[in-house]
């Protein structure tokens, strides 16, 4: 996230990768807080594992955010997942998140 628009209710998140390679050539994006069940503004950690992404399990507020291979359906922790997909890009798992599952920050870590 590198910005807070429209009085807090939008969250501008940056994306990886070259712009040729992102849909129309665009780096970051707006999206709506309760798109990624952020809950404080609070700067997290810097050391985002970069080999994961984002997966969720639950629905809307009562979901979990897991840490993912690629393109794997199953989470770190063994959990059935689904992505969270931005414009055909998923979002990198943060261990630092609110709703971040424990047992995939643990193994994230000990991964690093």
């Amino acid at each position: 996230m590198v910005g807070i628009l429209l009085n807090g209710t939008l969250a501008l998140v940056e994306l990886d990768g070259e712009p040729s390679e992102l849909l129309g050539c665009a780096r970051r994006w707006p999206i709506h807080w309760d798109d990624l069940l952020v809950y404080s503004v609070d700067a997290g950690p810097v050391n985002v594992q970069d080999g994961y992404r984002l997966g969720l399990s639950g629905l809307e507020r009562g979901a979990v955010q897991h840490a993912v291979h690629g393109g794997s359906g199953t989470s770190l922790c063994g959990e059935p997942v689904h992505p969270l997909p931005i414009c055909g890009w998923s979002l990198r798992f943060s261990p630092g998140a609110a709703r971040a599952c424990p047992v995939c920050v643990r193994w994230a870590v000990e991964a690093s």
